[in-house]
């Protein structure tokens, strides 16, 4: 059995069950049918009896012997016996029926009539023994062979059902195993397929609704699932790699700045002291471009980690930390007016990042915009807008603005790694919010920060962080 499978095993359990339903019924009826032929057969015997006793005293002849009771087809054996065993009817002396004690006693009125199961001359006799008049009883015999012959009949058409009910429950019991385990069969496909394929963009068809069907949606769903899991953790390993090539080609130029200027250095004694402040002043720009660059790849890197922990958010007022990094802006960028119209309100969000994401839209206005220019900060609405004047950005790269290390062939003059949108996108897809961009060449930029209204409200009075 346990060789056998699932199909196998529910096979035989169902031919086993239907095999042990039909010799239940067969022996049930075997005894049924026994029972109520016995039944028959005794009941003829005392309706014999009780005949002979009624007309006995005025037609002594009908308690003489009727026939031998070899022949199966002479009517019953009758036997007159007194209380001392002897017979008294005519008699055939080889086929006399057995007298015991018991007959006797019956007789001479001492015990109940009783049936009993005799054998004369080889053959098997029911006979039934009455009180026929004070002192004498009558014996009543017949041949039971009708009953043997019948029972031994209805026994081998009861078998000869069963043999074929089970045969039949045996090609029924392996269709229905097939039919019904062939969700099962899907499922083992299913797995063995993702298995070989080591993909699990596959789909199992469902059909019902029982038990096996809800187990294969059950496994579509969790194929789906793992295709979206697998399909994200390809995209973030393919990002990460892509950071990494990226990264590595804009480190190449500010290494190489530095490893310049440090041979530069190396040869302090022949560089004049003003050349030598250019030098250290070169150097120290650098630097601060490559802490810049390796502080945004290990942002971003951290973005690209599922595994990261994720800092906890809390109730900012959003008006207030953009004038801070207006501020900031300002002293950075002192060619440059800013405008603010900043309205109160609160979200909720991680204050380093969102100061990070602010700056980098006012850098980005500031760094494209004319000495002179203006550029219009506004807080309202669960939104942060800012506007510059400067040249505007071409529709081709329109779509390209928040790529990682994108640059423009306008903005490749321009200082820069191409990361600081690409930051701003990844701070507010952290919070829920949407960032979007409206541009034309000639007529400026607008990029727009929308929070959605659930974490941006009205300042409140619970004194959130500035």
């Amino acid at each position: 059995m346990k060789r056998l499978g699932l199909r196998g095993r529910i096979a035989v359990f169902f031919v086993l069950a239907m095999a042990l339903a039909l010799a239940g019924m067969g022996t049930a009826a075997y005894i049924v049918v026994g029972h109520e032929l016995n039944s028959a057969l005794d009941l003829g015997l005392r309706r014999q009896a009780t005949r002979i006793v009624r007309q006995f005293p005025v037609e002594p002849s009908v308690a003489t012997l009727s026939g031998s009771c070899r022949y199966l087809a002479a009517p019953s054996c009758v036997q007159v016996v007194n209380a001392g065993g002897a017979i008294e009817s005519e008699d055939q002396p080889d086929a006399t029926l057995p007298v015991s004690a018991e007959t006797r006693a019956v007789a001479a009125g001492s015990a109940p009539p009783f049936l009993s199961d005799v054998t004369v001359d080889g053959f098997r006799l029911r006979m039934y023994t009455e009180q026929l008049q004070p002192g004498r009883a009558v014996q009543v015999a017949q041949r039971s062979d009708t009953v043997d012959t019948g029972l031994r009949r209805m026994g081998l058409a009861l078998l000869t059902a069963a043999l074929a009910g089970t045969a039949l429950a045996t090609v029924v019991g392996v269709v229905l195993a097939r039919r019904a385990l062939a969700p099962v069969a899907a499922l083992t496909e299913a797995a063995e397929r993702v298995a070989r394929t080591r993909d699990p963009d596959q789909q199992i068809t469902v059909t019902g609704s029982d038990e096996l069907a809800r187990l294969a949606v059950s496994i579509n769903t969790m194929l789906s699932e793992l295709d979206s899991a697998l399909t994200g953790e390809r995209e973030a390993r393919a990002a990460q790699q892509r950071l990494i090539a990226d990264a590595s080609h804009e480190l190449r130029t500010p290494l190489t700045v530095l490893r310049t200027e440090i041979d530069l250095l190396c040869r302090a004694d022949r560089i004049a002291p003003e050349q030598l402040a250019e030098t250290a002043a070169a150097l120290r720009v650098q630097s601060e471009e490559l802490s810049g660059l390796v502080g945004d790849l290990i942002d971003l890197a951290r973005a690209d980690d599922p595994g990261a922990i994720r800092e906890p958010l809390e109730d900012l007022r959003l008006d207030s930390l953009v004038a801070s990094c207006v501020e900031t802006a300002r002293r950075h960028w002192p060619a440059i007016d800013f405008e603010t119209d900043l309205e109160p309100a609160t979200v909720q969000g991680v204050h380093r990042a969102l100061s990070r994401a602010v700056t980098n839209l006012l850098d980005n206005a500031a760094k494209f915009s004319p000495a002179g220019a203006t550029v219009t900060v506004t807080v309202g609405d669960d939104r942060l807008t800012v506007r510059d004047n400067g040249p505007g950005i071409a529709s081709e790269d329109l779509p390209h603005v928040f790529d990682r290390f994108y640059r423009s062939a306008s903005a490749r003059a321009t200082a820069g790694h191409g990361l600081g949108l690409a930051i701003v996108a990844h701070v507010a897809e952290s919070h829920g919010a949407q960032v979007t961009v409206d541009s034309a060449p000639g007529r400026g930029t607008e990029f727009r920060l929308g929070f959605p209204a659930a974490t941006a409200t009205p300042a409140a009075a619970a004194e959130p962080r500035p």
